[in-house]
């Protein structure tokens, strides 16, 4: 994709519009001081310095069972400047965030959680750092606020996921980021149904940097990831960031092959030059060869079986969404936010 003098890009002083993205599952209980820091973090006095026209917030309501609906739509009749779109079920946070970038048209478009642990004051530091011509600002989370069990988990994960990705994937960067038009449509483009946006987002490339900043916890509510969530995340992330794994099972089974000839060809040896006393030996070594492989069968199994159950899904061709429903103000201007 080429860069052209008339592209509307988010570096220097041009004026911009601002779309956030606010995927949300039962988030009921936060959303009255969402809106409310919402509003205080995206006032005049924050947006004009910038040189940023409008904001609008882009709501995706991954199939909520409690009043989130009800209370977004109450927020947009009363004028909010905000769409909510519902999706028809619960589709997972990374098919909302997908659901959020195929209808933004802003010239900036930020994603951010409901839960406020990502906080929206970041998102000026973010666009300053736009304005100096970065086509992505990431957060990166420099301290989270959470029991010590689920740091470590986190931090052993990005950890993996950059060490098995083929990309250069930031650490303790989760989908809170800012985009400029371009890499919305770079996104918008990739044929994939099974998405993972903060790796795609790494993908795709342009200009990117990193805003450091502290992870709150949770204003109200409980977090919607339990241990199986965050193991499909996990596994959705390794498998969307690299096909090392699939290499290393690879390259373990052939090692694997080449022990095992090695050690049947001495326990040859042993047997023809010393029957009587070392037959134990070599039994105990095929015995050990034998627990060892399957092991390492089983372990190669779970791998291909990652892989292959996720290319069954994208083979089938469903979309990752679905919108039952759009709500959005009488005067909605379809072609970006409100000025």
């Amino acid at each position: 994709m080429k860069n052209t003098p008339d592209d509307r890009s988010c570096h220097g002083r041009t004026p911009l519009t601002l779309e956030l993205i606010i995927p949300l599952y039962n988030e009921a209980e936060v959303l009255d001081l969402l809106f409310e820091t919402l509003d205080k973090t995206f006032c005049p006095e924050n947006l004009a310095p910038r040189n940023i026209l409008g904001v609008r917030y882009l709501f995706v309501d991954d199939g909520s069972s409690d009043a989130s609906a009800r209370i977004i739509s109450e927020r947009i009749r009363a004028g909010a400047s905000a769409v909510l779109y519902r999706l028809s079920r619960h589709f997972g946070h990374a098919n909302a965030v997908s659901a959020g970038l195929d209808h933004a048209t802003a010239d900036l478009v930020a994603v951010i959680d409901a839960d406020l642990q990502d906080p929206p004051a970041v998102v000026l530091e973010m666009i300053d750092r736009a304005r100096d011509g970065y086509n992505v600002v990431f957060g990166q989370r420099r301290r989270r606020k959470e029991n010590v069990a689920k740091r470590a988990g986190y931090w052993a994960f990005y950890r993996l996921v950059a060490f098995l990705s083929d990309i250069k994937i930031p650490v303790d960067s989760g989908d809170f980021c800012l985009m400029d038009r371009r890499v919305v449509t770079a996104l918008r483009e990739l044929p994939e149904r099974l998405r993972f946006p903060r790796v795609l987002r790494a993908w795709v490339g342009f200009r990117q940097i990193g805003v450091e900043y502290e992870r709150p916890q949770r204003q109200a509510g409980i977090s919607k990831y339990t241990i199986s969530k965050l193991y499909r995340l996990a596994t959705d992330g390794i498998a969307a960031a690299s096909i090392r794994p699939l290499k290393i099972a690879q390259l373990s089974s052939f090692l694997f092959g080449l022990v095992a000839v090695a050690l049947m060809l001495v326990c040859v040896l042993m047997l023809v030059g010393q029957v009587r006393t070392v037959l134990s030996l070599p039994f105990l070594l095929i015995s050990l060869l034998i627990a060892s492989g399957h092991a390492l069968t089983m372990l190669c199994l779970y791998v291909f079986s990652a892989y292959l159950g996720r290319m069954y899904l994208e083979v089938k061709g469903r979309p990752a969404y679905i919108v039952m429903e759009e709500i959005a103000p009488l005067d909605h201007d379809r072609e970006g936010p409100a000025t």
